[in-house]
Protein backbone atom coordinates (compact mmCIF):
# COMPACT_ATOMS: atom_id res chain seq x y z
CA UNK A 1 0.00 0.00 0.00
CA UNK A 2 2.96 2.77 0.75
CA UNK A 3 4.05 1.93 -2.61
CA UNK A 4 1.67 1.84 -4.50
CA UNK A 5 0.70 5.72 -2.31
CA UNK A 6 4.40 6.79 -3.22
CA UNK A 7 3.73 5.77 -7.06
CA UNK A 8 0.29 7.56 -6.96
CA UNK A 9 1.89 11.05 -5.61
CA UNK A 10 5.11 10.30 -8.14
CA UNK A 11 2.63 10.51 -11.07
CA UNK A 12 -0.14 12.71 -10.13
CA UNK A 13 1.32 16.45 -10.25
CA UNK A 14 0.56 16.64 -13.79
CA UNK A 15 -3.09 15.11 -13.10
CA UNK A 16 -3.77 18.26 -10.82
CA UNK A 17 -4.52 19.93 -14.11
CA UNK A 18 -6.18 17.73 -15.90
CA UNK A 19 -5.28 15.15 -18.82
CA UNK A 20 -3.20 12.84 -17.38
CA UNK A 21 -2.38 9.21 -17.11
CA UNK A 22 -2.63 9.55 -13.42
CA UNK A 23 -6.36 10.37 -13.43
CA UNK A 24 -7.23 6.79 -14.18
CA UNK A 25 -5.75 5.32 -11.13
CA UNK A 26 -8.72 5.59 -8.89
CA UNK A 27 -11.44 3.75 -11.57
CA UNK A 28 -8.47 1.50 -11.94
CA UNK A 29 -7.57 0.94 -8.38
CA UNK A 30 -10.89 0.28 -7.53
CA UNK A 31 -11.85 -2.36 -10.21
CA UNK A 32 -8.36 -3.95 -9.31
CA UNK A 33 -8.53 -4.38 -5.58
CA UNK A 34 -12.46 -5.20 -6.02
CA UNK A 35 -11.29 -8.47 -7.83
CA UNK A 36 -8.43 -8.84 -6.28
CA UNK A 37 -10.12 -8.66 -2.54
CA UNK A 38 -13.56 -9.84 -3.75
CA UNK A 39 -14.59 -6.69 -0.97
CA UNK A 40 -16.29 -3.66 -2.12
CA UNK A 41 -16.45 -1.23 0.40
CA UNK A 42 -12.80 -1.49 0.62
CA UNK A 43 -11.77 -0.60 -2.56
CA UNK A 44 -14.31 1.81 -3.27
CA UNK A 45 -12.35 3.57 -0.34
CA UNK A 46 -8.84 3.00 -1.68
CA UNK A 47 -10.29 4.75 -4.92
CA UNK A 48 -11.34 7.57 -3.11
CA UNK A 49 -8.15 7.98 -1.82
CA UNK A 50 -6.28 7.64 -4.89
CA UNK A 51 -8.59 9.86 -6.34
CA UNK A 52 -7.75 12.66 -3.44
CA UNK A 53 -4.17 12.14 -3.69
CA UNK A 54 -4.22 12.79 -7.61
CA UNK A 55 -6.34 15.69 -7.30
CA UNK A 56 -4.12 17.03 -4.62
CA UNK A 57 -0.99 16.51 -7.28
CA UNK A 58 0.73 14.32 -4.62
CA UNK A 59 0.42 16.52 -1.33
CA UNK A 60 -0.54 14.26 1.27
CA UNK A 61 -2.21 17.18 3.69
CA UNK A 62 -4.46 18.13 0.33
CA UNK A 63 -5.54 14.68 0.05
CA UNK A 64 -6.94 14.74 3.10
CA UNK A 65 -8.89 17.81 2.97
CA UNK A 66 -9.89 16.47 -0.54
CA UNK A 67 -11.23 13.11 0.14
CA UNK A 68 -12.94 14.87 3.60
CA UNK A 69 -14.59 17.72 1.29
CA UNK A 70 -15.76 14.47 -1.10
CA UNK A 71 -17.55 12.58 1.91
CA UNK A 72 -19.37 15.60 3.52
CA UNK A 73 -20.47 16.58 0.21
CA UNK A 74 -22.42 13.38 -0.62
CA UNK A 75 -24.42 14.72 2.75
CA UNK A 76 -24.43 18.33 2.44
CA UNK A 77 -25.15 20.53 -0.80
CA UNK A 78 -22.47 22.96 -0.17
CA UNK A 79 -23.63 25.31 -2.65
CA UNK A 80 -26.97 25.27 -0.81
CA UNK A 81 -25.74 24.72 2.67
CA UNK A 82 -28.00 22.00 2.83
CA UNK A 83 -28.59 18.44 3.69
CA UNK A 84 -28.11 16.86 0.29
CA UNK A 85 -31.80 16.28 -0.75
CA UNK A 86 -31.29 13.80 -3.79
CA UNK A 87 -28.99 11.96 -1.69
CA UNK A 88 -31.86 11.88 1.30
CA UNK A 89 -34.81 10.90 -0.45
CA UNK A 90 -32.56 7.71 -2.11
CA UNK A 91 -31.63 6.81 0.99
CA UNK A 92 -35.06 7.01 2.67
CA UNK A 93 -37.06 5.51 -0.22
CA UNK A 94 -34.60 2.37 -0.29
CA UNK A 95 -35.00 1.79 3.41
CA UNK A 96 -39.30 2.59 3.33
CA UNK A 97 -39.03 -0.38 0.50
CA UNK A 98 -36.97 -2.90 2.01
CA UNK A 99 -39.01 -2.59 5.35
CA UNK A 100 -42.10 -2.93 2.97
CA UNK A 101 -40.68 -6.06 1.47
CA UNK A 102 -40.02 -6.99 4.92
CA UNK A 103 -43.48 -6.62 6.48
CA UNK A 104 -44.67 -8.32 3.39
CA UNK A 105 -42.76 -11.17 3.57
CA UNK A 106 -43.61 -11.34 7.68
CA UNK A 107 -47.76 -11.46 6.79
CA UNK A 108 -47.59 -13.91 4.64
CA UNK A 109 -48.45 -11.42 1.95
CA UNK A 110 -45.44 -12.37 -0.53
CA UNK A 111 -46.11 -15.92 0.03
CA UNK A 112 -49.80 -15.51 -0.87
CA UNK A 113 -49.09 -13.63 -3.90
CA UNK A 114 -46.88 -16.19 -4.99
CA UNK A 115 -49.74 -19.13 -4.40
CA UNK A 116 -51.76 -17.62 -6.78
CA UNK A 117 -49.38 -18.35 -9.42
CA UNK A 118 -49.47 -21.93 -8.79
CA UNK A 119 -52.69 -22.54 -10.00
CA UNK A 120 -51.29 -21.64 -13.20
CA UNK A 121 -48.90 -24.94 -13.23
CA UNK A 122 -50.32 -27.73 -15.65
CA UNK A 123 -47.04 -30.69 -16.42
CA UNK A 124 -43.42 -29.71 -16.04
CA UNK A 125 -43.94 -26.56 -18.93
CA UNK A 126 -46.81 -25.67 -16.61
CA UNK A 127 -44.51 -25.82 -13.12
CA UNK A 128 -41.51 -23.66 -14.97
CA UNK A 129 -43.85 -21.18 -16.69
CA UNK A 130 -46.04 -20.68 -13.05
CA UNK A 131 -41.93 -19.88 -11.63
CA UNK A 132 -41.09 -17.99 -14.31
CA UNK A 133 -44.60 -15.53 -13.76
CA UNK A 134 -44.24 -15.68 -9.76
CA UNK A 135 -40.26 -14.27 -10.62
CA UNK A 136 -41.76 -11.79 -12.85
CA UNK A 137 -44.23 -11.11 -9.86
CA UNK A 138 -42.17 -10.20 -7.21
CA UNK A 139 -40.04 -7.28 -9.07
CA UNK A 140 -40.17 -4.99 -5.87
CA UNK A 141 -36.67 -6.97 -4.46
CA UNK A 142 -34.24 -9.37 -6.01
CA UNK A 143 -33.36 -10.80 -2.37
CA UNK A 144 -36.77 -11.77 -1.93
CA UNK A 145 -37.21 -12.98 -5.09
CA UNK A 146 -34.85 -15.29 -4.43
CA UNK A 147 -36.08 -16.78 -1.58
CA UNK A 148 -39.44 -16.08 -2.07
CA UNK A 149 -40.02 -17.36 -5.24
CA UNK A 150 -37.78 -20.49 -4.93
CA UNK A 151 -38.43 -21.85 -1.46
CA UNK A 152 -42.24 -21.52 -2.82
CA UNK A 153 -41.52 -23.40 -6.26
CA UNK A 154 -39.88 -26.09 -4.91
CA UNK A 155 -42.66 -28.51 -3.59
CA UNK A 156 -43.99 -27.83 -6.85
CA UNK A 157 -41.41 -28.46 -9.24
CA UNK A 158 -40.64 -31.40 -7.45
CA UNK A 159 -44.19 -32.81 -7.85
CA UNK A 160 -43.80 -32.14 -11.81
CA UNK A 161 -40.30 -33.60 -12.07
CA UNK A 162 -38.57 -30.36 -12.67
CA UNK A 163 -35.21 -29.87 -11.43
CA UNK A 164 -33.86 -28.02 -8.80
CA UNK A 165 -31.19 -26.59 -10.95
CA UNK A 166 -33.56 -25.17 -13.59
CA UNK A 167 -35.85 -23.77 -10.69
CA UNK A 168 -32.66 -21.77 -9.54
CA UNK A 169 -31.81 -20.87 -12.97
CA UNK A 170 -35.55 -19.43 -13.47
CA UNK A 171 -35.62 -17.86 -10.36
CA UNK A 172 -32.07 -15.81 -10.27
CA UNK A 173 -32.66 -15.12 -14.24
CA UNK A 174 -36.00 -13.25 -13.20
CA UNK A 175 -34.68 -11.24 -9.93
CA UNK A 176 -31.78 -8.83 -10.73
CA UNK A 177 -33.14 -8.62 -14.26
CA UNK A 178 -36.80 -7.58 -13.27
CA UNK A 179 -35.55 -6.02 -10.16
CA UNK A 180 -33.33 -3.54 -12.12
CA UNK A 181 -36.00 -2.81 -14.87
CA UNK A 182 -38.51 -1.83 -12.43
CA UNK A 183 -39.18 1.30 -12.08
CA UNK A 184 -40.64 1.02 -8.60
CA UNK A 185 -38.06 -1.60 -6.92
CA UNK A 186 -35.31 -1.62 -4.40
CA UNK A 187 -32.76 -0.81 -6.90
CA UNK A 188 -33.94 2.12 -9.14
CA UNK A 189 -32.57 4.72 -6.07
CA UNK A 190 -29.28 2.93 -5.93
CA UNK A 191 -28.89 3.30 -9.88
CA UNK A 192 -30.92 6.36 -10.79
CA UNK A 193 -28.90 8.40 -7.50
CA UNK A 194 -25.39 6.96 -9.46
CA UNK A 195 -26.56 8.28 -12.75
CA UNK A 196 -27.39 11.81 -11.64
CA UNK A 197 -24.55 12.00 -9.79
CA UNK A 198 -22.03 11.24 -12.67
CA UNK A 199 -24.69 13.91 -15.07
CA UNK A 200 -24.13 16.49 -12.49
CA UNK A 201 -20.34 16.05 -12.23
CA UNK A 202 -19.89 16.31 -16.11
CA UNK A 203 -21.31 19.46 -16.21
CA UNK A 204 -24.76 17.83 -17.82
CA UNK A 205 -28.21 19.26 -16.91
CA UNK A 206 -29.83 16.20 -17.80
CA UNK A 207 -32.08 14.37 -15.49
CA UNK A 208 -31.27 11.32 -14.03
CA UNK A 209 -34.51 9.46 -13.88
CA UNK A 210 -34.91 10.70 -17.31
CA UNK A 211 -32.07 8.38 -18.46
CA UNK A 212 -32.88 5.98 -16.81
CA UNK A 213 -36.42 5.58 -17.78
CA UNK A 214 -34.57 6.36 -21.74
CA UNK A 215 -32.46 3.61 -21.29
CA UNK A 216 -35.06 1.10 -19.86
CA UNK A 217 -35.29 -0.51 -23.92
CA UNK A 218 -31.20 -0.14 -24.42
CA UNK A 219 -30.86 -2.90 -21.03
CA UNK A 220 -30.65 -5.92 -23.66
CA UNK A 221 -29.20 -8.84 -21.94
CA UNK A 222 -31.56 -8.58 -18.73
CA UNK A 223 -34.73 -8.40 -21.30
CA UNK A 224 -33.64 -11.15 -23.62
CA UNK A 225 -32.78 -13.10 -20.65
CA UNK A 226 -36.38 -12.74 -18.89
CA UNK A 227 -37.57 -14.02 -22.91
CA UNK A 228 -35.09 -16.54 -22.66
CA UNK A 229 -36.13 -18.10 -19.83
CA UNK A 230 -39.52 -17.47 -20.69
CA UNK A 231 -39.37 -19.27 -24.15
CA UNK A 232 -37.35 -22.47 -21.92
CA UNK A 233 -40.44 -22.57 -19.36
CA UNK A 234 -42.85 -22.80 -22.33
CA UNK A 235 -41.34 -25.05 -24.97
CA UNK A 236 -39.76 -27.31 -22.35
CA UNK A 237 -36.19 -27.49 -24.17
CA UNK A 238 -32.92 -27.31 -22.45
CA UNK A 239 -29.25 -27.68 -23.98
CA UNK A 240 -26.71 -28.35 -21.95
CA UNK A 241 -25.29 -29.40 -18.74
CA UNK A 242 -28.98 -28.07 -17.72
CA UNK A 243 -30.15 -30.73 -20.01
CA UNK A 244 -28.63 -33.28 -17.85
CA UNK A 245 -29.61 -32.14 -14.80
CA UNK A 246 -33.41 -31.85 -16.31
CA UNK A 247 -32.99 -35.68 -17.51
CA UNK A 248 -32.21 -37.08 -14.51
CA UNK A 249 -34.93 -35.21 -12.55
CA UNK A 250 -37.29 -36.48 -14.90
CA UNK A 251 -36.25 -40.35 -13.67
CA UNK A 252 -36.62 -39.77 -9.87
CA UNK A 253 -39.64 -40.96 -7.80
CA UNK A 254 -42.34 -39.05 -7.26
CA UNK A 255 -41.78 -36.67 -4.43
CA UNK A 256 -44.98 -36.59 -2.34
CA UNK A 257 -47.45 -33.81 -2.24
CA UNK A 258 -46.88 -29.65 -1.89
CA UNK A 259 -47.25 -27.73 0.85
CA UNK A 260 -50.70 -26.47 1.91
CA UNK A 261 -50.86 -22.87 0.49
CA UNK A 262 -51.79 -20.18 2.61
CA UNK A 263 -55.23 -18.19 2.26
CA UNK A 264 -55.78 -16.53 -0.77
CA UNK A 265 -57.08 -13.13 0.39
CA UNK A 266 -53.56 -12.77 1.93
CA UNK A 267 -52.11 -11.83 -1.67
CA UNK A 268 -53.99 -8.29 -0.66
CA UNK A 269 -51.10 -7.99 2.20
CA UNK A 270 -48.68 -7.95 -0.92
CA UNK A 271 -51.07 -6.57 -4.08
CA UNK A 272 -52.50 -3.43 -2.14
CA UNK A 273 -49.05 -2.02 -0.97
CA UNK A 274 -47.19 -2.68 -4.01
CA UNK A 275 -49.89 -1.69 -5.96
CA UNK A 276 -50.22 1.89 -4.23
CA UNK A 277 -46.40 1.67 -4.66
CA UNK A 278 -46.31 2.21 -8.06
CA UNK A 279 -49.39 4.05 -8.37
CA UNK A 280 -48.73 6.56 -6.29
CA UNK A 281 -45.27 7.10 -7.27
CA UNK A 282 -46.83 7.26 -10.68
CA UNK A 283 -49.40 8.93 -9.99
CA UNK A 284 -47.52 11.97 -7.73
CA UNK A 285 -44.62 11.93 -10.83
CA UNK A 286 -47.00 12.44 -13.56
CA UNK A 287 -48.70 15.36 -11.06
CA UNK A 288 -45.27 17.01 -10.50
CA UNK A 289 -44.09 16.63 -14.00
CA UNK A 290 -47.17 18.48 -15.41
CA UNK A 291 -47.02 21.00 -12.48
CA UNK A 292 -43.20 21.43 -14.00
CA UNK A 293 -44.33 21.95 -17.55
CA UNK A 294 -47.18 24.19 -16.75
CA UNK A 295 -48.92 25.83 -20.33
CA UNK A 296 -46.23 23.70 -22.25
CA UNK A 297 -48.16 20.71 -21.03
CA UNK A 298 -50.59 20.72 -23.53
CA UNK A 299 -49.72 17.90 -26.12
CA UNK A 300 -46.90 16.86 -23.90
CA UNK A 301 -46.22 12.91 -24.37
CA UNK A 302 -45.74 11.10 -21.16
CA UNK A 303 -42.12 10.67 -20.88
CA UNK A 304 -41.77 14.97 -21.09
CA UNK A 305 -43.80 14.86 -18.20
CA UNK A 306 -41.60 12.32 -15.97
CA UNK A 307 -38.59 13.87 -17.38
CA UNK A 308 -40.23 17.22 -15.52
CA UNK A 309 -41.09 15.30 -12.31
CA UNK A 310 -39.73 15.58 -9.08
CA UNK A 311 -39.19 11.86 -9.29
CA UNK A 312 -37.12 11.89 -6.21
CA UNK A 313 -40.27 13.15 -3.78
CA UNK A 314 -42.28 11.32 -5.66
CA UNK A 315 -40.68 7.60 -5.25
CA UNK A 316 -40.44 9.01 -1.39
CA UNK A 317 -44.23 10.06 -0.79
CA UNK A 318 -44.72 6.64 -2.74
CA UNK A 319 -42.70 4.19 -0.47
CA UNK A 320 -43.91 6.05 1.98
CA UNK A 321 -47.81 5.43 2.05
CA UNK A 322 -46.91 1.90 0.72
CA UNK A 323 -45.16 1.40 4.21
CA UNK A 324 -47.48 2.69 6.83
CA UNK A 325 -50.19 0.28 4.45
CA UNK A 326 -47.95 -3.02 4.62
CA UNK A 327 -47.72 -2.16 8.53
CA UNK A 328 -51.29 -1.20 9.00
CA UNK A 329 -52.97 -4.20 6.95
CA UNK A 330 -50.40 -6.80 8.69
CA UNK A 331 -51.48 -5.73 12.25
CA UNK A 332 -55.07 -4.83 11.67
CA UNK A 333 -56.32 -7.44 8.37
CA UNK A 334 -53.43 -10.00 8.83
CA UNK A 335 -53.38 -9.72 12.88
CA UNK A 336 -49.79 -10.31 12.92
CA UNK A 337 -48.74 -9.02 15.96
CA UNK A 338 -46.42 -5.65 16.44
CA UNK A 339 -43.33 -7.40 17.27
CA UNK A 340 -43.31 -10.02 14.38
CA UNK A 341 -44.00 -6.89 12.16
CA UNK A 342 -41.23 -4.99 13.73
CA UNK A 343 -39.14 -8.25 13.00
CA UNK A 344 -40.03 -8.47 9.67
CA UNK A 345 -38.77 -4.31 8.84
CA UNK A 346 -35.44 -5.55 10.37
CA UNK A 347 -35.25 -8.41 8.31
CA UNK A 348 -35.89 -6.19 5.07
CA UNK A 349 -33.41 -3.36 5.79
CA UNK A 350 -30.66 -5.60 6.95
CA UNK A 351 -29.52 -6.72 3.39
CA UNK A 352 -29.62 -3.30 1.68
CA UNK A 353 -27.46 -1.48 4.62
CA UNK A 354 -24.43 -2.80 3.03
CA UNK A 355 -26.28 -1.78 -0.39
CA UNK A 356 -26.63 2.32 0.75
CA UNK A 357 -23.19 1.95 2.16
CA UNK A 358 -22.01 1.27 -1.64
CA UNK A 359 -23.96 3.74 -2.73
CA UNK A 360 -22.31 6.21 -0.05
CA UNK A 361 -18.96 5.56 -1.28
CA UNK A 362 -19.86 5.12 -4.90
CA UNK A 363 -21.08 8.95 -4.80
CA UNK A 364 -18.22 9.61 -2.98
CA UNK A 365 -15.83 8.10 -5.83
CA UNK A 366 -17.89 10.03 -8.43
CA UNK A 367 -16.94 13.21 -6.76
CA UNK A 368 -13.51 12.37 -6.60
CA UNK A 369 -13.53 10.98 -10.06
CA UNK A 370 -14.24 14.40 -11.14
CA UNK A 371 -11.76 16.14 -9.28
CA UNK A 372 -9.34 14.35 -11.05
CA UNK A 373 -10.24 15.27 -14.92
CA UNK A 374 -10.62 11.53 -15.51
CA UNK A 375 -13.48 11.82 -18.32
CA UNK A 376 -11.91 14.58 -19.98
CA UNK A 377 -8.59 12.79 -20.41
CA UNK A 378 -10.25 9.78 -21.54
CA UNK A 379 -12.43 11.54 -23.49
CA UNK A 380 -8.88 13.25 -25.45
CA UNK A 381 -7.53 9.58 -24.94
CA UNK A 382 -10.52 7.85 -27.06
CA UNK A 383 -11.73 9.59 -29.01
CA UNK A 384 -9.47 9.23 -31.61
CA UNK A 385 -9.01 5.90 -31.13
CA UNK A 386 -12.17 4.42 -30.00
CA UNK A 387 -14.95 5.08 -31.97
CA UNK A 388 -18.03 6.19 -30.20
CA UNK A 389 -20.27 3.04 -31.88
CA UNK A 390 -18.23 0.68 -29.48
CA UNK A 391 -18.45 2.48 -26.26
CA UNK A 392 -21.60 0.46 -25.40
CA UNK A 393 -20.12 -2.83 -26.89
CA UNK A 394 -17.14 -2.62 -24.73
CA UNK A 395 -18.92 -1.18 -21.81
CA UNK A 396 -20.91 -4.04 -21.64
CA UNK A 397 -18.26 -6.56 -22.06
CA UNK A 398 -16.36 -4.43 -19.68
CA UNK A 399 -19.02 -4.55 -16.96
CA UNK A 400 -19.42 -8.42 -17.19
CA UNK A 401 -16.23 -9.27 -16.19
CA UNK A 402 -15.86 -6.99 -13.61
CA UNK A 403 -19.45 -8.15 -11.88
CA UNK A 404 -18.23 -11.80 -12.39
CA UNK A 405 -14.59 -10.96 -11.00
CA UNK A 406 -16.51 -9.21 -7.86
CA UNK A 407 -19.20 -10.81 -7.39
CA UNK A 408 -21.07 -7.40 -7.40
CA UNK A 409 -23.77 -5.81 -9.64
CA UNK A 410 -24.08 -2.84 -7.23
CA UNK A 411 -20.03 -2.70 -6.58
CA UNK A 412 -19.56 -2.74 -10.97
CA UNK A 413 -22.43 0.25 -11.36
CA UNK A 414 -20.40 1.89 -8.34
CA UNK A 415 -17.16 2.17 -10.23
CA UNK A 416 -18.31 2.49 -14.04
CA UNK A 417 -21.33 5.04 -14.44
CA UNK A 418 -19.32 7.48 -12.73
CA UNK A 419 -16.31 6.81 -15.35
CA UNK A 420 -18.68 6.31 -18.44
CA UNK A 421 -21.92 8.56 -18.24
CA UNK A 422 -19.07 11.51 -18.76
CA UNK A 423 -16.90 9.62 -21.22
CA UNK A 424 -20.17 9.33 -23.66
CA UNK A 425 -21.03 12.46 -23.25
CA UNK A 426 -17.51 13.76 -23.82
CA UNK A 427 -17.04 11.35 -27.08
CA UNK A 428 -20.46 11.41 -28.76
CA UNK A 429 -21.78 15.27 -27.40
CA UNK A 430 -24.62 14.97 -30.28
CA UNK A 431 -25.46 11.25 -30.38
CA UNK A 432 -27.93 10.69 -27.39
CA UNK A 433 -28.36 7.30 -27.96
CA UNK A 434 -24.82 6.45 -26.98
CA UNK A 435 -25.19 8.07 -23.70
CA UNK A 436 -28.93 5.98 -23.34
CA UNK A 437 -26.91 2.62 -25.00
CA UNK A 438 -23.21 3.32 -22.71
CA UNK A 439 -25.32 4.04 -19.62
CA UNK A 440 -27.66 0.52 -20.10
CA UNK A 441 -24.85 -1.25 -20.79
CA UNK A 442 -23.15 -0.82 -17.25
CA UNK A 443 -27.15 -1.89 -16.16
CA UNK A 444 -27.07 -4.94 -17.77
CA UNK A 445 -23.15 -5.51 -18.15
CA UNK A 446 -23.41 -5.96 -14.30
CA UNK A 447 -26.50 -8.28 -14.04
CA UNK A 448 -24.56 -10.37 -16.54
CA UNK A 449 -21.88 -10.60 -14.35
CA UNK A 450 -23.58 -11.32 -11.47
CA UNK A 451 -25.25 -14.18 -12.98
CA UNK A 452 -22.47 -15.92 -14.20
CA UNK A 453 -20.24 -15.49 -10.90
CA UNK A 454 -20.05 -18.08 -8.49
CA UNK A 455 -19.74 -15.31 -5.42
CA UNK A 456 -22.19 -13.76 -6.74
CA UNK A 457 -24.66 -12.73 -3.59
CA UNK A 458 -28.44 -13.40 -5.79
CA UNK A 459 -26.32 -16.51 -6.89
CA UNK A 460 -25.98 -17.89 -4.01
CA UNK A 461 -29.57 -16.83 -2.67
CA UNK A 462 -31.09 -18.08 -5.87
CA UNK A 463 -29.66 -21.26 -5.28
CA UNK A 464 -30.25 -21.50 -1.46
CA UNK A 465 -34.13 -20.45 -1.83
CA UNK A 466 -34.51 -23.57 -4.63
CA UNK A 467 -32.78 -26.37 -2.60
CA UNK A 468 -29.54 -26.46 -4.81
CA UNK A 469 -25.83 -26.70 -4.77
CA UNK A 470 -24.50 -23.58 -5.41
CA UNK A 471 -21.16 -25.26 -8.05
CA UNK A 472 -24.82 -26.95 -9.60
CA UNK A 473 -26.19 -23.85 -10.07
CA UNK A 474 -23.11 -22.14 -11.50
CA UNK A 475 -22.97 -25.14 -13.78
CA UNK A 476 -26.24 -25.48 -15.58
CA UNK A 477 -26.77 -21.89 -15.51
CA UNK A 478 -23.59 -20.23 -17.34
CA UNK A 479 -24.05 -21.38 -21.03
CA UNK A 480 -27.54 -20.24 -20.72
CA UNK A 481 -26.10 -16.43 -19.32
CA UNK A 482 -23.65 -16.13 -21.61
CA UNK A 483 -25.87 -17.07 -24.36
CA UNK A 484 -27.95 -14.14 -23.68
CA UNK A 485 -25.06 -12.04 -22.95
CA UNK A 486 -23.92 -13.15 -26.86
CA UNK A 487 -27.46 -12.27 -27.90
CA UNK A 488 -27.41 -8.62 -25.94
CA UNK A 489 -24.38 -7.81 -27.47
CA UNK A 490 -24.65 -8.88 -31.10
CA UNK A 491 -28.90 -8.39 -31.69
CA UNK A 492 -28.67 -5.40 -28.95
CA UNK A 493 -25.62 -3.23 -28.08
CA UNK A 494 -23.56 -3.23 -31.77
CA UNK A 495 -26.67 -2.13 -34.04
CA UNK A 496 -28.08 0.60 -31.54
CA UNK A 497 -25.08 2.18 -31.33
CA UNK A 498 -25.00 2.17 -35.24
CA UNK A 499 -28.62 4.07 -35.35
CA UNK A 500 -30.74 1.55 -35.81
CA UNK A 501 -33.76 2.12 -32.96
CA UNK A 502 -34.13 -0.08 -29.86
CA UNK A 503 -37.50 -0.93 -30.77
CA UNK A 504 -36.26 -3.26 -33.73
CA UNK A 505 -33.36 -4.22 -31.94
CA UNK A 506 -35.75 -5.62 -29.12
CA UNK A 507 -37.82 -8.04 -31.49
CA UNK A 508 -34.92 -9.04 -33.18
CA UNK A 509 -32.90 -10.06 -29.88
CA UNK A 510 -35.74 -12.23 -28.53
CA UNK A 511 -37.24 -13.85 -31.99
CA UNK A 512 -33.10 -14.73 -32.18
CA UNK A 513 -33.72 -16.05 -28.33
CA UNK A 514 -36.32 -18.03 -28.80
CA UNK A 515 -34.78 -19.49 -31.90
CA UNK A 516 -31.61 -20.42 -30.16
CA UNK A 517 -34.05 -22.57 -27.74
CA UNK A 518 -35.60 -24.29 -30.21
CA UNK A 519 -32.27 -25.00 -31.86
CA UNK A 520 -30.24 -25.77 -29.40
CA UNK A 521 -32.97 -27.33 -26.87
CA UNK A 522 -34.43 -30.96 -26.66
CA UNK A 523 -37.14 -31.30 -25.24
CA UNK A 524 -36.96 -33.91 -22.02
CA UNK A 525 -38.70 -36.81 -22.18
CA UNK A 526 -42.74 -37.00 -21.79
CA UNK A 527 -44.54 -34.47 -19.92
CA UNK A 528 -45.51 -35.39 -16.52
CA UNK A 529 -49.26 -34.44 -16.17
CA UNK A 530 -50.34 -37.09 -14.00
CA UNK A 531 -49.28 -35.72 -10.60
CA UNK A 532 -51.73 -35.91 -7.94
CA UNK A 533 -52.40 -32.82 -5.32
Amino acid sequence: MIWLLLSVAHAAEPAAQGGSAASLLAPVVAIVFALATRRVLPSLAAGVCVAALVAAGGAPLDAISRAGSYLFGVVVDVEKGTLHRDHLMITTFSLFVAGTVGVMGQTGGTRALVGLVEGLARGRSGAMVASWLAGALVFFDDYANCLVVGGSMGPLCDRFKVSRAKLAYIVDSTAAPVASLAVVSTWVGYEVGLIDSALQNAGSDLDGFGIFVEALPYRFYSLFTIVFVGAIAITGRDFGPMLQAEQTASEREDEGVSEAPLENWRALLAAVPVGILVAGTLGLMISTGRAELGAAVDGAALFEILGKADAYGSMLAGSFMAFVLAVGMGVLVGKTPLSDIWGGIKEGIHPVGEALLVLFLAWTLSDGIADTHAAAYLEGLLSSRLPAVLLPSATFLLAAATAFATGTSFGTMGILIPLVVPLALGIAPDQHHILLNSTAAILAGACLGDHASPISDTTVLSALGAGCEVVEHVRTQLPYALTAGVIALLCGHLPAALGLSPWLCLPLGAAVSIGVVRGLGTVVGAETTAATA
